[in-house]
């Protein structure tokens, strides 16, 4: 499927256009990337690229370790879900706190400021960790490192615990968001041809993010869709100019929630996905220039 040259003109004119309006709103506090998915020692080059226009990026142990000393006055979101959770079956690892005790010694101790949060799990329910491991891996979090948040990213209305989504979601009784968490977000990207765009937005992100705030009143985190990974029917160009849209809607519709706290583009670099069922190598944030560049813009109109 192709986008006639005409539609990409309006699309890319919507989107400038809409971008020199957005302005700075308090209430958004950064705008994150995951790096690059799967991989626990990225490009370092990716990580420069991120910092010329976003504030924060995830970053595991390892990687953390080796760039520390660089990051300052910059913070990372320190992801741990590898380091405490068998994804066999979605169990806590018995050694849960003195992983946290060495990642501590290792890792974090003396450098606890360039820590923006604890990426605790992401979609935890699709591989079986349960809210009660979930809290116990904040309170020990929070008993080692006071004062610094902890955060999880649900798939589709997966933070909901009602009984209504059992069949969807699983983990009946021992789903849903832990009591001591600081910052909750959801993913549910639109996948459908961009022609539905403007009616799937409201339903699966503007109608999921009033559904949180009746389950929490904790801030919450949007997760655009930076990949194409659900645009392979489209020409890279098409591709380019759909995300970037789409890009700009996250952003037109957190300027007006104060209760959004900050944006996590989902992801700066090419990597693997799985695809209905097909190995996909999906191309990242940063292969396609007007995404990154609304990117950018939006995130330094909106935090400057």
């Amino acid at each position: 499927m192709k986008l006639g040259l005409h539609q990409v003109l309006i699309a890319v004119i919507v989107v400038l256009a809409s971008s020199l309006s957005f302005a700075k709103n308090d209430h958004l506090k950064f705008v994150a990337t995951y790096l690059q998915p799967g991989t626990t020692h990225p490009d370092q080059n990716y990580l420069h690229e991120v910092f010329e226009g976003l504030t924060t990026v995830h970053l595991g142990p390892e990687y953390f370790g080796s760039v520390r000393d660089s990051l300052q006055p910059q913070q990372v979101i320190f992801d741990l879900a590898d380091e405490l959770f068998n994804f066999e079956d979605g169990s806590l690892l018995p050694n849960y706190e003195q992983t946290i005790e060495l990642l501590g010694t290792k890792y974090i101790d003396g450098y606890e400021k360039t820590i923006l949060a604890f990426y605790i799990a992401d979609e935890p329910n699709g591989w079986g960790i349960t809210r009660t491991s979930l809290n116990l891996v904040i309170k020990a979090l929070n008993k080692r490192f006071p004062g610094i948040p902890t955060y999880i990213v649900w798939n589709y209305l997966c933070f909901d615990s009602s009984a209504e989504l059992d069949k969807r979601c699983g983990l009946p009784g021992e789903r849903g968001i832990p009591d001591g968490l600081t910052w909750v977000g959801f993913d549910w990207y639109l996948r459908r041809d961009p022609s539905f765009d403007d009616v799937d937005f409201k339903t699966q992100v503007v109608d999921s993010v009033e559904r949180l705030k009746r389950v929490t009143d904790k801030p919450i985190v949007l997760v655009p869709d930076g990949t194409d990974e659900f645009l392979q029917q489209f020409s890279p160009a098409d591709r380019d100019v759909i995300m970037a849209k789409r890009m700009q809607m996250h952003f037109d519709f957190a300027a007006n929630d104060s209760r959004i706290i900050g944006l996590d583009n989902y992801a700066w670099a090419n990597h693997r996905e799985t695809l209905r069922g097909v190995d996909t190598y999906v191309m990242g944030t940063r292969e396609y220039p007007l995404t990154k560049k609304v990117l950018f813009d939006l995130t330094a109109k909106a935090l400057r």
